[in-house]
């Protein structure tokens, strides 16, 4: 009997987990308005989304902007790393934003360092931006449209996403 309670108990776990899996999902859809966060950057600036995105972005700062979710340890996140930076460069109007999640603020700072990376990085040292915006994995790639949309949301990288990304970066670009 005992082993009969641990196995339900088990499985109504992993089916509430994962319920609440897909509803954290479903608020990520595209067209979703993306949650409001707020994160220190690495160099110690204060970074609010609603300054870029929606009804109350400042109309200076106002634009698209791409998160990516890493960690330092991430080897898909080393190579999709790269790929922003070139695209950072060929779409000057899309803001993309490293969110590294999870680590101290010395170790990402050495990292950051050795990688020789130089897109912005926010830090998500409990977790909460990437919980908000249903980042379980590294990397994590999501769009953000001016109205403050989302647009676009990716788990995961290999070397053929390259071209994707591209046409997410496309249809994200402002007219």
């Amino acid at each position: 009997m005992r082993l009969f309670a641990t196995h339900l108990l088990l499985i109504s776990t992993i089916l509430a987990a994962d319920n609440l899996s897909d509803q954290a999902s479903e608020r990520l859809l595209p067209e979703a308005p993306a949650p409001g966060c707020y994160a220190k950057t690495l160099t110690g600036d204060d970074f609010f989304l609603s300054r870029y995105v929606g009804p109350r972005a400042r109309p200076e700062l106002k634009g698209p902007i791409v998160f990516s979710f890493f960690t330092s340890s991430c080897l898909p996140c080393r190579k999709e790393i790269p790929c922003l930076h070139t695209l950072s460069t060929e779409y000057p109007d899309i803001r993309i934003y490293l969110i590294n999640v999870g680590e101290d603020p010395h170790t990402v700072q050495a990292y950051i360092r050795k990688m020789n990376y130089t897109l912005p990085v926010l830090l998500d040292r409990y977790g909460k931006i990437a919980e908000n915006f249903s980042a379980q994995v590294t990397p994590t790639l999501v769009g953000i449209n001016a109205a403050g949309f989302i647009t676009f949301f990716k788990r995961g990288f290999t070397a053929a996403d390259t071209t994707a990304i591209r046409e997410l970066f496309e249809q994200l670009r402002p007219d």
